[in-house]
């Protein structure tokens, strides 16, 4: 059976049939689609399916095309992804409600990498959005990228990179709590490539998102982690954080240079020179010699 199914954001259909009802995948807009359970229902032949023009009162043809109105009835295995009106499979519109079906190949060939949340039950897909290559999971949606692929990402992000490839709808705040309730998989996840335990991290500190980190082979993220982060950079979480996280640094210098200014007026004291008056005191002077001529 077909299952046509379109993305709720740019419309592209897809044919899913072969797909598990709960699954999800990315369309080619970067919009997470989720299979759901059809809920078909027999329509009232009130245009071709052929060609999509209306039936005239009870014609057995379509006085645009000549195409049999009859021929739906044969072949009722389609459901359609607009009305959900059960359609032939070799309908080009339907039947119910004029929608042109021109369903698309799911993106990505699959590797032989397994997903770090899923395991052995989803391989990664190799995925293109833009210029970015990449890697993601069928199942859950998660993205594999490489490091030097994230920094380039983060890069554009704050400067002319379009969000609007990944489909971002709200943008986070600047500042946000870090919220892992709703985590899916593993608290700790292996590497697609080396299969060790990956670093969890918290990206800029204050972005409010952990990602797993492989130092040698890439960064994984849950479905709407990377348009989180990239949003939160395009808004200016990433630069605000970069300016606390110098202001923290040379506040650390500052108290690091006071303790050692102090550090050293206390040695300075133990062999009697006075580091505020600049001048050493004599009789301390005189006193510490004596000490060390007859110990």
């Amino acid at each position: 059976m077909r299952l046509l199914i379109a993305c709720p954001q740019c419309h592209r259909q897809f044919d899913v049939g072969a797909r598990p009802i709960g699954s999800r995948f990315r369309c080619h807009c970067g919009s997470v689609v989720t299979v759901r359970q059809p809920r078909g229902h027999n329509a009232a032949v009130v245009r071709c399916s052929s060609c999509g023009a209306p039936r005239q009162q009870s014609g057995m043809a379509c006085s645009h095309c000549g195409s049999d109105f009859t021929l739906h009835e044969r072949d009722l295995d389609t459901i359609c992804p607009g009305c959900f009106a059960r359609i032939s499979d070799r309908a080009k519109f339907c039947h119910h409600c004029g929608l042109a079906l021109r369903p698309e190949a799911l993106a990505g060939e699959k590797t032989a990498l397994t997903c770090p949340i899923c395991g052995k039950m989803s391989r990664l897909c190799s995925r293109k959005i833009g210029e970015v290559a990449l890697m993601e999971c069928g199942r859950c949606a998660g993205f594999w990228l490489g490091a030097n692929i994230l920094e380039h990402l983060v890069q554009k992000a704050a400067t002319d990179f379009p969000i609007e490839d990944f489909r971002l709808h709200s943008v986070p705040r600047r500042t946000s709590t870090l919220d892992s309730s709703s985590q899916r998989g593993p608290m700790y996840r292996k590497c697609p490539v080396c299969g060790k335990l990956m670093n969890r991290r918290h990206f800029a500190r204050r972005s409010g998102v952990i990602i797993d980190i492989c130092k040698s082979h890439g960064v994984w993220f849950d479905a709407d982690e990377l348009p989180r982060i990239l949003a939160w950079v395009r808004v200016g979480g990433k630069a605000e954080s970069d300016r606390r996280a110098a202001d923290e640094a040379e506040h650390k210098n500052r108290l690091d240079s006071i303790a050692k200014t102090a550090e050293w007026q206390r040695e300075a004291r133990r062999y009697g020179y006075d580091p505020l008056g600049g001048h050493p005191n004599s009789m301390s002077i005189l006193a510490s010699f004596a000490a060390w001529l007859f110990r």
